[in-house]
């Protein structure tokens, strides 16, 4: 249902996108915060930006930002930088940006947000180094969010995981039959790149007879800093709980 009006189709597609993701922080509704998505909007030069997260995101706007001339503070949960990756690759990032002069606090057990007058102060409680980091602007850099959770769709039958991300299968079909969900949406790649490719199975598929899946695809992924991250495939970590033997070479 749009407004009033009934559609009705024998074959539907949820392509919905998503959005920032805003943890329930304590604090969170005291201060002003920016996202991926308003940082487009930012006309001004933060004197201390302050960015909680150190994945893909919070990484590339850390070092445009202190390039521009801000201080930065980067405040990751994890143990080290863009988690995802290989250890020593997450190293090697945090040192290019270490030595630009981005500060670099992790296991960030217990992140918080306050008011400290004009700044903003963000609690980490670390084992290491001051407890919290006070800035004039933050930036929540935490994942995304998909845009699932006003659609109803629990009225159709179709099923979600515990994030809101719509389960589908190789072929991207939901647990309802005609109905196939694409995109962000579907927790299956959240990139432009996979969005689109999730467009090519689904109509190769339905109007060539196709037999294209998800499983097929080789993951690709990008980190925009100066330099740039680029892989193709399995990380060593991914290959070694594979199983599968593996060639692995350096080139420094």
């Amino acid at each position: 249902m749009v407004n009033d009006e009934v559609l009705r189709a024998e074959k539907i597609f949820i392509n919905v996108g998503g959005r920032a993701s805003v943890p329930p922080l304590p604090g969170i509704h005291d201060v002003s915060f920016l996202t991926n998505s308003s940082m487009m909007d930012v006309d001004f030069l933060p004197e201390h930006l302050v960015i909680v997260g150190g994945s893909y995101i919070g990484l590339e706007f850390a070092q445009i930002y202190r390039r521009f001339g801000s201080e930065v503070t980067i405040v990751e949960m994890g143990p080290r930088l863009i988690g995802r990756e290989d250890k020593d690759i997450s190293e090697a990032v945090r040192q290019i940006l270490a030595a630009e002069g981005i500060q670099i606090r992790l296991n960030a057990k217990c992140i918080s947000l306050a008011k400290r007058d004009s700044r903003i102060a963000v609690g980490i409680s670390c084992g290491e180094g001051p407890p919290e980091a006070v800035g004039t602007h933050v930036l929540l850099a935490v994942g995304r969010t998909p845009n699932t959770s006003d659609l109803g769709l629990d009225r159709a039958g179709i099923a979600t995981d515990q994030r809101g991300y719509i389960i589908v299968d190789d072929q991207l079909q939901t647990n309802v039959p005609g109905i196939w969900a694409l995109g962000d949406c579907n927790g299956r790649g959240a990139f432009t790149h996979t969005s689109y490719n999730d467009y090519e199975i689904v109509a190769d598929n339905l109007l060539n007879a196709g037999h294209r899946r998800v499983s097929d695809r080789i993951q690709t992924y990008a980190l925009f800093t100066d330099p740039p991250l680029g892989r193709c495939g399995m990380t060593d970590d991914e290959v070694r709980k594979s199983g599968r033997a593996a060639l692995v070479a350096n080139f420094r």
